[in-house]
């Protein structure tokens, strides 16, 4: 009998209460400790990845529709300006213009202004139209002929700061006494550094395609949640859901950017609707950077305090984030109020508005950019307490989560560093810092990563199993590139007891209403896995009580697995189709859902990284030779794809840590480098030779599956890992990131 229970479900540290729909019925255990599974835990292929790389997929980029528009955005050149002339009537008279949209007119039917008559960065868009051609929808543009009479602008972190330009209340915690702290402490370091605004590139930019058929709108959208998006489009143009469709059959990346329906999708959607044909609206590579997104910059500043055997006895972090034109206030110092045990912690969090486009979430918000300087300073703490860094990290570990006081689902990090040590050599690590024959300084350092990842309900499966004996997976996956419909396949097939290539996941529309959550927090994998695995235990179940009835035996005496169904006692072995033809134009369908999350305690994901790193000291170079991640993010489903996502989560970190950074001219307030020419982002010569692990025990207290969120945890402690392996090879700390070849330079001097 289904029923509702209250739970919370979890995003990027954010808890909501939410009530989900509980089958009571549903007799769905974790698997049992030490099960041989057939697919779960193996390394699987993606059951797209043949579409992919042979350039069958269809991305939003790549939809063509008959009779469709090409829409193009009049982006402001100013950081703040008024806008004093617009020749739309120009614009209009051009040939092939169906329609313009200036900055006074309404998009759809209320919400707040995507089009701006005085922006507030360069980039906001102004004006948009759409015509028969890109090349004429370009032309339109020029025509447009803006003229902006400039406004005063701040980019600057320390000139906003002065001016307190605060987009909200600065935010402050505190527990015990820190001043009672700082007197207990045998030892006490700070440290001040700087971090980057950084811009999260994907290969594919922001892109729509919207129809209108009647009243109904159908949305081609490269964003991270479909149905939000459909949300968002709904209430933008007074409809019911029902209504409106969006499909995401492909994304090619999005790290945070692409939330919901994004501006493009609606602007699409206008014009579709004024004109009454199909339109595209595609950000070019200029666009994108300038406007696609960003993770903001910051200065913090973090002081530590530990007696002498290196307990911590106090924490304080402050950190000034520039927020651009708004947004929420990301965990800057989640790492400081929650990595290690200490009794005594205050952290404030100043979010100052500036001139530039509101930050939005970049893999990690907040926590990454937390991370990169706390670890520094506990690094700093080691070496005045004449510490090993690890070992510091291991004296204060702690077994709860230290904001709510509940304990942890599950945690591993003290075989995180057990096994992470062994593989980098970190005994050796000293041995490093002797002459080098090629000339280089080199040096080994590390950091821990936390994160949450368990994400929550609700979300939806259903699985239907033909009389041919395969299985077809609804789910409401927009797969970002992170291979989830691989794993619900995988999920599915476990359970099943079918090969995999008899089983076949559908995902990247919302057309079917069955809801999962956004592709965003580490939270895909945790929240709609376990309703996959439910809905498919519903069908194997109904396909051996038809088995009984067929055989004249007992279900319970009955077991499915590689496609064929025995019975216990080795008297009957028939393939799955012996049962299935007999449906004949019937199916078995099932359906799941997420149950709740334990209201007892808090899940979250664990990790260490130990990076290598190569200093050229004559030219301010620094290359990562080595990276070595150990992760406890629970049960890994799909060893390969698991692997993938912690390469590609390192090597962001690492473009955190060495090249990547927005450069903003003061005195314009325009981003300099909004560019893949000057925009560093790392290539195949920047890679360095990574060794990944994962602890792999399931938490089976969160979930059926027991399998937690991998998106975010890889990032997050890279860029400090590099940053001390910096420091140990040069004895040197640069007091900004990344370690461009001047900063380094600056700080070897």
């Amino acid at each position: 009998m289904p029923r509702f229970v209250r739970t919370q479900r979890e995003m990027e540290g954010r808890f909501e209460d939410v009530f989900v729909l509980v089958d009571e019925d549903d007799p769905t255990e974790p698997w049992p400790a030490g099960a041989e599974l057939r697919h779960v835990g193996r390394p699987a292929p993606r059951q797209d990845g043949l579409a992919r790389v042979t350039g069958a997929a269809e991305y939003t980029v790549d939809v063509q529709l008959a009779g469709m528009l090409h829409a193009l955005v009049l982006r402001s050149p100013v950081a703040h300006g008024r806008l004093a002339g617009l020749d739309v009537d120009a614009a209009r008279a051009l040939p092939g213009v169906r329609a313009v949209i200036g900055p006074d007119a309404e998009v759809g039917f209320g919400g707040s202004r995507l089009l701006s008559a005085e922006p507030a960065y360069v980039g906001q868009p102004v004006a948009v139209l759409a015509a028969d051609t890109a090349a004429q929808a370009e032309a339109a543009v020029a025509a447009l002929a803006p003229v902006f009479e400039p406004l005063g602008h701040v980019v600057d972190l320390e000139e906003a700061l002065r001016e307190q330009r605060f987009t909200e209340e600065p935010d402050e915690v505190a527990r015990g006494d820190v001043d009672a702290g700082w007197a207990e402490a045998d030892a006490v370091v700070e440290l001040e550094i700087e971090t980057p605004a950084q811009l999260q590139t994907p290969l594919e930019p922001h892109a729509a395609v919207a129809r209108w058929e009647g009243g109904e709108l159908t949305a081609w959208i490269s964003t991270q949640g479909m149905f939000d998006a459909r949300a968002d489009l709904a209430r933008r143009f007074g409809l019911p859901k029902e209504q409106v469709r969006v499909i995401t059959r492909f994304v090619g990346g999005g790290f945070g950017a692409k939330q919901g329906a994004g501006t493009e999708a609606i602007l699409a959607a206008e014009l579709a609707r004024v004109t009454g044909r199909p339109v595209r609206l595609v950000n070019d590579r200029h666009a994108e950077q300038l406007d696609g997104g960003r993770r903001a910059a910051t200065r913090q500043t973090v002081k530590l305090g530990a007696r002498s055997d290196g307990s911590l006895v106090a924490v304080e972090s402050a950190a000034v984030v520039s927020m651009g034109q708004g947004g929420w206030i990301f965990p800057v110092n989640e790492p400081a109020l929650t990595l290690y045990a200490v009794a005594n912690a205050q952290a404030m969090v100043f979010p100052l508005k500036t001139n530039l486009r509101a930050q939005n979430a970049f893999r990690a918000p907040g926590v990454t950019e937390g991370t990169a300087v706390f670890e520094q300073a506990i690094d700093e703490l080691a070496l005045v307490l004449g510490l090993d860094p690890l070992e510091l990290r291991r004296r204060n570990h702690v077994d709860h989560d230290q904001r709510s006081g509940l304990p942890y689902s599950a945690k591993n990090l003290l075989a995180c560093y057990e096994r992470a040590a062994a593989l980098a050599g970190w005994s050796r690590r000293d041995e490093l810092r002797a002459p080098q024959p090629d000339g280089l300084l080199r040096g080994m350092g590390c950091a821990t990563q936390i994160w949450w990842g368990g994400g929550g309900p609700p979300a939806h499966a259903t699985v239907r199993l033909d009389a041919a004996g395969h299985a077809i997976v609804t789910t409401g996956i927009q797969d970002i590139g992170t291979g989830t419909l691989t794993t619900a396949q995988i999920v599915a097939a476990e359970e099943l007891g079918l090969p995999l290539d008899r089983v076949r996941v559908l995902g990247g529309d919302t057309g079917p209403n069955l809801y999962g959550p956004v592709s965003g927090g580490s939270m895909t994998t945790p929240a709609v896995m376990p309703a996959v695995r439910s809905a498919a235990g519903k069908v194997r179940r109904t396909l051996l009580g038809l088995a009984a009835d067929v055989y004249e035996i007992s279900a319970a005496d009955l077991a499915v697995a590689d496609g064929r169904i025995r019975s216990h006692d080795g008297g009957l072995d028939v393939d799955v189709v012996e049962i299935t033809e007999k449906l004949g134009n019937a199916t078995i369908d099932g359906s799941g859902s997420r149950g709740p999350n334990p209201d007892d305690a808090r899940v979250h994901t664990f990790g260490c990284q130990i990076a290598q790193v190569a200093v050229d000291a004559a030219v301010g170079e620094v290359r990562v030779e080595r990276v070595v991640a150990v992760h406890d993010v629970g049960r890994i489903v799909n060893p390969l794809g698991a692997s993938s996502q912690a390469e590609g989560g390192i090597l962001q970190g690492l473009a955190f840590a060495l090249s990547e950074e927005l450069v903003v001219d003061p005195n314009t307030g325009i981003p300099v480098n909004a560019t893949l020419d000057d925009y560093k982002v790392p290539t195949i010569a920047d890679v360095p030779e990574m060794v990944l692990e994962f602890v792999d025990v399931p938490d089976d207290a969160m979930s059926t599956v027991g399998a937690k969120g991998l998106g975010e945890p890889p990032i997050i402690p890279t860029a400090a890992a590099i940053a001390n392996a910096f420091a140990h090879a040069t004895g040197r700390r640069c007091r900004a990131l990344p370690l461009t070849r001047a900063r380094v330079l600056e700080a070897l001097r």
